[in-house]
């Protein structure tokens, strides 16, 4: 959060659209969104160490030497993709509050050696980032709690409830942008088979329109019957969705998934990440509104909420953007095409 003595009187940045909301809704459970006075962009850089064979530490050491680099990330988050869920890999998702604070740390760092380096083209290690130029006019991030928050509350000025959650549309409602554009899609998915990519230099732009989405469910705040029913029905329906998505990338339009668990800290569950790509957010809400993977999943949530009277123990948050032409890029060398931009 900022620094008290600075932080600016709270209001609304700009006015969503809110239109989808029911006449009569009632909200069942409070959620949270981030307020900013002061930020209009950030970026988010996801960085990955695909592991086909061996351990892959001295690419990690030298990725990590660069990420702490004095002008590097403001905040870094990381972990492993689940098995079963893309290649194997170390996930980094790095977040600066400006542009220009990449691009100098780009130009001063040792990052753009690293991707160059030839050795990378060969053996069984690939290193990826997928860089995401944030507008906020253009994202929308739900909390289910204010506090014990991650990625982009970390900059706001402030949390609020919000009245524009709950319902089918809700998180368009929630998304500035939607007041002027409907974010169509421009683009399809298409089929890459490593083949095609592996021993390769590959750069993508994403098409405009492509929507992101990272979502994240921390269990640590549960108890022993709380964590018995979400590993019991949540997780797999989870799971169900997340395998249909990965399995049917035309037929969803969804470019690209990955399921990432963070470490375990304390002996406390470890929290998961699902980290997307969607041709557009429509695509995204196609999912979430109309296909049975995903009402499995709220079904199955709801049940959990309802048992435990609104504190089912379980905290989920999430931050959706759209990006404009040249805002969303991948840069792979080595990498298999699972779960990546490569698909665009």
């Amino acid at each position: 959060m900022m620094n008290e003595k600075t932080k600016p009187e709270i209001g609304p940045r700009r006015k969503a659209p809110a239109v989808h909301r029911p006449d009569g809704f009632e909200i069942q459970y409070d959620a949270y969104e981030p307020r900013f006075k002061q930020l209009d962009d950030f970026v988010m850089v996801i960085f990955g160490v695909e592991i086909r064979s061996g351990d892959g530490q001295t690419i990690q050491a030298r990725l990590l030497q660069e990420l702490s680099h004095d002008l590097g990330p403001v905040l870094l988050e990381h972990g492993q993709v689940k098995a079963g869920f893309g290649p194997n890999s170390k996930v980094w998702f790095a977040y600066w509050v400006s542009q220009a604070g990449y691009e100098n740390w780009c130009a001063q760092s040792g990052i753009e050696d690293l991707f160059a380096d030839e050795t990378l083209l060969g053996g069984d290690i690939g290193l990826w980032r997928e860089y995401c130029h944030v507008s906020l006019d253009y994202n929308e991030t739900s909390y289910s709690r204010e506090d014990d928050v991650s990625g982009l509350a970390n900059f706001c000025d402030e949390i609020e409830v919000t009245p524009h959650h709950g319902y089918w549309g809700s998180a368009r409602d929630r998304m500035v942008a939607t007041a002027h554009d409907d974010l169509n899609a421009v683009g399809t998915c298409k089929s890459v088979s490593p083949q095609n990519t592996l021993g390769k230099r590959i750069k993508m732009t994403a098409p405009k329109n492509t929507c992101l989405i990272k979502t994240t469910q921390d269990l640590s705040l549960a108890n022993g019957e709380q964590l018995a029913i979400y590993h019991g029905t949540v997780e797999p329906a989870l799971h169900e969705g997340l395998n249909y998505l990965r399995g049917n990338a035309q037929e969803a339009g969804c470019i690209g998934m990955r399921f990432v668990q963070e470490p375990t800290i304390s002996g406390k569950p470890a929290r998961t990440i699902g980290i997307g790509y969607f041709t557009s957010l429509g695509t995204l809400e196609n999912w979430t509104h109309h296909h049975p993977t995903h009402e499995k999943i709220m079904q199955v949530f709801m049940a959990m909420v309802e048992q435990f009277e609104g504190q089912p123990g379980l905290h989920l948050w999430h931050e959706i953007s759209v990006f404009d032409s040249g805002r969303l890029t991948g840069d792979y060398v080595n990498c298999s095409p699972d779960g990546t931009l490569m698909q665009c």
